[in-house]
């Protein structure tokens, strides 16, 4: 993988390292409890054998007590002790006299024991009676032969066999070793797919959320100049109106200029009185005015125009620029003239601020909503006052926009920055302008709050940083 996980994917395949991290440790478990349980069966084994070899001398030795064929009862025993395992054999009768005792040390050759004489029997009703210690497995059988003639007694060596006890430990160790590779295996492709269905889906999913988001923030935008599309237009209108006006004077004032400039030659008083009958000074003092006026209103066009264009265009949104705010406060406020006027007047408290990284587009569709909801709060009737601030320290720059409006109670200034809550009536307003610009902000690193109270008014407080900081 090409792309290093970020905190947020390592957060989303945590779930996934747990399972595996569960799966090798119960794999080890599960390996450890195979090799205690295959130890356990060697030991019933060793049990096993130990009761066979004192059942089988039991057998050989009830003809010989019954005769008292000692010995015959100790060749019988010596043939028990044969076997390597057998530490002791010893034979009692039911009061616990000593018949015969053979003992070895280990990997010695038995021999005959005198001491002790007596020997006291387990206190069982059953026939065979097993117990186990560190050093031996004790085993007591009832010699029976029609009535009960004595005890047996076998003691063999507890030690495990070294050969049989390493190789289930290479055998477990084995079977462990396969079964945290297959562990390791499956967590492997079980994070591969992990990252291929989850991580990659969620970066999918986060590229179309910011798709829908830069959607939304374009409606929203567009939405805004529709609500303010016939003030534009008013605003348009009236320099376009003057401009036109004068051009059909300037026509009729080059039709004098035409007949003063084609009249024949004649001498100075005639073509001082010819000038005097057209008022040819007034109009040539005019001329320049109504020039003047005519630049002035194409001009005001021209920016409300560019205004227009540089709040609506869709791909601005996506650069950052070095950008100063008061440019877009000015243009904000240009195309917001027609809602402004006759709600509020506008005043301007501006500091010496830097340029800061931004995108201006998105900025000025923040400038936009909070001056048209700052007039649109104003009650009917009556001239509010809109009050912008600006100000900055080292690090960041912050504006607000202040209104002396009803205000807002504490309820509902809980919920304006919710999405598609509005106060306003019905098919004026979308709802979107507060979120969309508490959004915009917040990726520009700032903050947007409000503060409101009734009867006094409401303000609300934009801070961006200077410089932009990239993740």
């Amino acid at each position: 993988m090409s792309q290093r996980l970020s905190i947020s994917d390592w957060k989303s395949i945590k779930p996934a390292l747990l399972i595996g991290v569960a799966l090798a440790l119960l794999q080890i478990g599960s390996g450890l409890a195979t090799y205690h349980q295959s130890k356990n069966i060697l030991w019933e084994g060793k049990f096993q054998t130990a009761q066979s070899l004192t059942h089988g001398l039991v057998v050989a030795v009830a003809d010989p007590m019954v005769l008292k064929d000692y010995a015959a009862l100790e060749s019988r025993i010596a043939q028990t002790m044969s076997n390597e395992q057998v530490a002791s054999a010893l034979l009692t009768d039911l009061t616990g006299k000593v018949l015969t005792h053979l003992q070895r040390e280990p990997k010695q050759a038995p021999r005959l024991m005198f001491e002790p004489s007596h020997s006291a029997a387990p206190a069982t009703q059953q026939t065979t009676l097993q117990l186990h210690d560190a050093q031996f497995i004790t085993t007591w059988h009832k010699v029976t032969l029609g009535k009960d003639l004595g005890w047996v007694r076998v003691q063999t060596y507890s030690e495990l066999d070294s050969a049989d006890l390493m190789g289930l430990r290479q055998q477990t160790l084995m079977l462990s070793a396969l079964s945290v590779v297959s562990g390791i295996l499956i967590l492997g492709v079980f994070l591969w797919r992990t990252y291929f269905v989850v991580v990659q889906r969620e970066q999918q999913i986060e590229v179309q959320l910011d798709e829908a988001t830069q959607r939304l923030v374009q409606s929203e935008k567009l939405a805004s100049l529709g609500e303010l599309a016939a003030g534009v237009a008013h605003e348009i209108n009236n320099p376009v109106g003057y401009v036109s006006s004068n051009l059909h004077t300037l026509q009729k004032y080059l039709g004098i200029f035409d007949r003063v400039l084609d009249a024949p030659e004649v001498n100075t008083s005639e073509m001082a009185a010819l000038k005097q009958k057209h008022k040819y000074a007034f109009i040539r003092d005019e001329v320049h005015t109504l020039m003047n006026e005519t630049l002035e209103g194409l001009t005001r066009v021209k920016t409300i125009i560019q205004d227009l264009k540089d709040y609506a265009r869709t791909n601005a949104t996506a650069y950052y620029v070095s950008a100063d705010i008061h440019n877009g406060l000015k243009s904000s406020l240009n195309i917001a003239r027609n809602q402004l006027k006759n709600r509020a007047d506008v005043r301007m408290t501006l500091g010496n601020l830097p340029m800061i990284d931004c995108s201006p587009s998105q900025i000025d569709q923040v400038f936009l909503n909070l001056l048209v909801n700052a007039a649109q709060a104003m009650p009917e009737g009556k001239l509010g006052l809109i009050h912008i601030k600006t100000d900055c320290n080292a690090q960041q720059v912050w504006i607000e926009v202040q209104d002396n409006g009803p205000g807002m109670t504490a309820a509902v200034l809980e919920k304006i920055f919710d999405p598609f809550f509005t106060t306003k009536g019905p098919g004026k307003g979308t709802g979107l302008g507060l979120s969309v610009s508490r959004s915009i902000i917040q990726q520009h690193g700032g903050t947007l709050t409000a503060t409101s109270t009734v009867g006094v008014g409401t303000t609300f407080k934009i801070t961006l940083p200077i410089k932009r900081h990239l993740a």
